[in-house]
This record gives structure tokens, sequence and C-alpha cells, in this order.
């Protein structure tokens, strides 16, 4: 957010709060603490839901890469044998990054995983009946403590009942929909599955400007699944952040003139054959062109489009055009741009164009969230 931005949500989150309070207080009745209660009572059933995924993930046998809590800034973390734990700002949503170690019963297991966040809650509740029986915990009572027992009875229906829906978000599933599509996953997903970690370790290697690395795994990858469309995308990806530009473009022209491939993977080689073009030291304008406007036509308005449409404009020297455009990007993003090129080529251009304090700005925010020793030399060199 800009500074202004951060002190409207303040001013805007300190009246809710406000008014909250007021609501509660005024003509004061105990059952109105379940507003209170409500809240407080979130963040520990969320917990009990994340650790309910990785407890389960870990009795049969597969990796917990990443354990999270809430969504924004990082406030804590700490590494507990293999998994990460991340708490953030707001504790409102999370999830976990488990990954299957070998595909024995891996549909069945996969149901399990996807169940047992809601599953735990609702076993709270079950136990919660059981000790303190129906009439106890659904009652109609101005005792604090059985209005803050039946709060968190809700609290749980609520939060179950939400992630049993079948629905995708951000390139995510529910648990619903996690439960019921495990048993048909196809032999590819399963692949992926298998492969969740060591994708993360080697994005994370692309990050830091370590393509040598990256191109290695990838290639060892792709011994074990030959057939995996995926592994060959991300092949693309690493041989283009190599310097291997050639290399690169030739895989993708052969890729995208192959056959008909799937919408899915015919628009992420687009977007690579866009990419190789907009990272090239000698870049082919027309070619970053047509492939954006053929990819834009498969999905439009697609944030991660829009920020390689936006830093090409920025390249070629329209800076008011490619910044609008970043931003739009920047504020529709639904984690598939990549947040430290976007306020790279933000920072280039609101430095271009004479806005300095909003190019400091977003310099700071790249600072924080860039670990690319090759994006940060073209920033410099640009600015």
């Amino acid at each position: 957010m800009t500074d202004s931005e951060a002190r409207i949500s303040a001013i805007v989150g300190t009246i809710i709060t406000i008014l909250f309070l007021a609501a509660v207080f005024e003509e004061y009745t105990p059952q109105k603490l379940s507003i209170i209660f409500y809240v407080v009572f979130w963040v520990p059933m969320l917990i009990l839901h994340e650790l309910g995924h990785a407890v389960v993930a870990r009795m049969v046998g597969w990796r917990v890469r990443e354990i999270v809590i809430g969504f924004g800034r990082t406030l804590w973390h700490l590494q507990y044998g293999e998994t990460r734990i991340k708490i953030k700002l707001a504790p409102i949503e999370g999830y976990v990054l488990p990954a299957p170690v070998d595909t024995d019963n891996i549909r069945l297991k996969s149901m399990a995983i996807y169940a047992a966040g809601p599953g735990a809650e609702l076993l709270l509740l079950a136990l919660m009946l059981m000790v303190f029986g129906w009439n106890t915990v659904f009652n109609d009572s101005d005792a604090v403590s059985l209005i803050a027992l039946k709060t968190l009875a809700v609290v749980i229906l609520v939060g179950a009942g939400f992630n049993l829906l079948p629905f995708k978000t951000d390139g995510a599933v529910s648990d619903g929909l996690g439960i019921i599509s495990s048993p048909f996953m196809s032999d590819e997903a399963i692949e992926m599955r298998l492969l969740t970690i060591e994708i993360r370790e080697i994005q994370k290697m692309l990050d830091r400007d370590r393509a040598d690395l990256a191109i290695e795994e990838i290639q060892a990858l792709r011994q074990r699944f030959p057939r995996n469309q995926w592994l060959t995308l991300l092949y693309g990806v690493a041989l283009a952040a190599g310097g291997r530009t050639d290399e690169a473009r030739a895989l993708a022209r052969d890729k995208l003139a192959e056959g008909n491939p799937p919408d899915d993977i015919r628009r992420e080689w687009l977007k690579i054959q866009a990419a190789i073009e907009l990272d090239s030291n000698d870049p082919d304008y027309l070619v970053l062109d047509l492939a954006l406007q053929k990819a834009f036509k498969l999905t439009p308005d697609a944030p991660d489009l829009m920020a390689l449409k936006g830093a090409s404009f920025v390249m070629r020297g329209r800076n008011e055009d490619g910044g609008n455009m970043l931003e739009h990007a920047w504020r529709k993003n639904d984690g598939t741009a990549n947040d430290p090129m976007m306020l790279a080529y933000l920072t280039i251009a609101a430095h271009r164009v004479g806005h300095r304090k909003a190019s400091d700005h977003f310099r700071d925010a790249f600072e924080q969230t860039n670990r690319s020793p090759t994006l940060r030399k073209r920033v410099e060199e640009l600015t």
C-alpha cells in the first residue's frame, strides 16, 4: 500500500473496531459479548484447522513443507524439522503445504488430508457436545461462560462449513473441492503433487539467479518424469533465466508448434515467450507482443500477463502507460504475477516520470522482496 492507503486503512479499521465495541456496550446485554468471543475464538480454530491438515499429512507419511497462519507481512517464523511455520499479519485464513513421498494410496491420503482441517474442528465440537450436552452448548443463557461456549460452537460450524464448500480461489482449492476431486486426480496431477517441494526449491534457485543449479535439478526430474509438460515449461524458464536465450526461444517455438496443446499449457508457453524477450539484452518486441496478444485471448485481464505487458511498455519508454498497467496488475494479482518484477518496473517507471516519492516507495518494497542480483542490476541501470 501507499502511505495514504495505509493511513486510510488504519482509520477505517479503527472506526470499525469502535463501532463493534459500541454495538457491544450500547444497551449492553451479556449475549452481545458473543461478538468479542467470535473474534477471539477465530484464531485458535484457524490454528487447530491447519494443524489438523499437518498432523494427518505426517500420519500418512507425507512431508509438510510449510504451515502458514494468516496473510500479509510475516511477523514471526520458525523452522521445525523440515517444516517452516509462519505467522502473518492478518490471521484470518491459512494453509498447509504437504507433499507425498510416493504414490501409495495417494488419492485416499489426499482426501484424508483435505478432510483433516474441518474434521479437527468438528471433532472438537463433537467432544463439546459429549461433555456438555446439546442443550448446554446451544442454549439461550445469560451466563458468560455458556455464551462463550455457544459462540465457539458457532465459530466451528461457520469455519468448517465454509471450508467444506467446493470452490477455487487464487489457484488453490477449498477443502471441500479437494475432498471431491482427490479420487479423480490425473496421473500428471499426481506427479505434480510428488514434485511440490522440489519445484518450490527450484523456484527459489531461480529467484536467486542460480539458474545453473535449477537446470541440473530440472534435468534430473525430467528423467524421472519424461512426459510431464510442467517440468518442460519450468526448464524453458530456467534456460531463459540462465542466459541461454536462443535455446529457450527454440524450445518455446517447438512446444507451441506441437500439435494442439491444452489451453493452460499453451498459455504458459506464450507467457514464457514474452518473458524471454523482456529479459533479453536484445529483445524482439514483435514476438513479445504477439505472444501476449495470443495469451490474453486465452485469459483476458490476467494479472501476470498485464505485468509483462506493463514492463514491456516501460522498457520501450511508455512509462506512464506501463506504470498504470503494472499498478493495475499489482492490485489484481492472484499470486500468478511476479512481485519483485512488478515492483522493479514500477520503480523504473515512477523514476522516469519524475515521481520521486513513489519511486522510493516502490524501491523500498522491491528491496524487501527481491532476491535476484540480475533484476536489481536492471533497476540500478535504468534509474
